[in-house]
């Protein structure tokens, strides 16, 4: 009961408080200079996901096509009697 209390009079408290203002970026000015850096950071942070995403994709479907060609190339019985002669 008391974490209860604590919790509604801290949500209350913080409603009355009004020195909580929102920074330049959220707030201020969308051509300020801070504006635009932070903007800048964030197209450059998504462009960094962006490539390893891509990358990782690239990267499993090179397996796959790998994966298909070996499977091919194990599914015709010279190829396939070639290789076990050459592990015996």
């Amino acid at each position: 009961m008391k974490r209860l209390a604590l919790l509604f009079s801290i949500f209350f408290l913080s409603l009355q408080n009004k020195s909580v203002v929102a920074c330049a970026v959220c707030f201020g000015d969308p051509n300020s200079k801070m504006t635009q850096g932070m903007n800048g950071a964030i197209f450059v942070l998504l462009g960094f996901i962006g490539f390893l995403l891509v990358s990782f994709g690239v990267f499993f479907l090179n397996f796959r096509s790998r994966s298909k060609r070996f499977q091919s190339v194990m599914k015709s019985p010279a190829n396939r009697e070639t290789l076990q002669e050459g592990y015996n």
